[in-house]
């Protein structure tokens, strides 16, 4: 499927010889709020944008792309991991609760996000599998958050996100039946 799509200002062409082998879960650091996605797909474009960027965003109601598919987004501080990535940024911050992520707001964008990664996991074969640290560093092949890229690298005042209380198995299960 494709999906309204704004380039990003800060991405690389190409993924060198990389094969994507990675579904990297984000959070926006932002509230849940109507079009939040829409806000951050226009920034990562606009003259203020940082230096990063993401494949993918996603709210309660809305896909959005900014980063081609066969480009490389620069999602995580380890540039050979965003070459084998795709980065999906969710409305809501890492430091979200249980509660929180259980929400209505939450649940729609879940299961949204849940149709755009069975979407990519079967276009390049990625299994649907939460993976450690340990297994990132081991060539593995499946889903992850930033924090776990940022845990098995060791980078220093890296990224938490998408936080403890993600709800890895209810999130993997929306993807095997999306």
């Amino acid at each position: 499927m494709t999906y309204p799509f704004n380039q990003a200002k800060y991405y690389t062409k190409g993924r060198g010889k990389n094969k994507i082998k990675l579904i990297v879960v984000h959070t926006m650091e932002t509230p849940e709020t109507p079009s939040r996605a829409k806000q951050v797909w226009n920034w990562f474009a606009g003259t203020t944008a940082p230096h990063a960027s993401a494949h993918y965003m996603v709210d309660n109601k809305d896909i959005l792309q900014s980063v081609a598919d066969a480009d490389t987004a620069w999602a995580v501080d380890d540039f050979d991991l965003n070459q084998q990535s795709i980065s999906i940024e969710h409305a809501g911050s890492a430091s979200q609760n249980d509660g929180e992520w259980n929400d209505t707001y939450s649940n729609a964008e879940l299961k949204l996000s849940a149709k755009l990664a069975k979407e990519l996991a079967t276009k390049y074969n990625i299994p649907v599998v939460k993976l450690s640290p340990a297994d990132i560093l081991a060539g593995k092949s499946g889903f992850c958050g930033h924090i776990d890229i940022t845990v098995a690298k060791k980078i220093a005042g890296g990224h938490t996100d998408p936080g403890k209380y993600f709800p890895w198995d209810k999130y993997l299960k929306l993807v095997q039946g999306a």
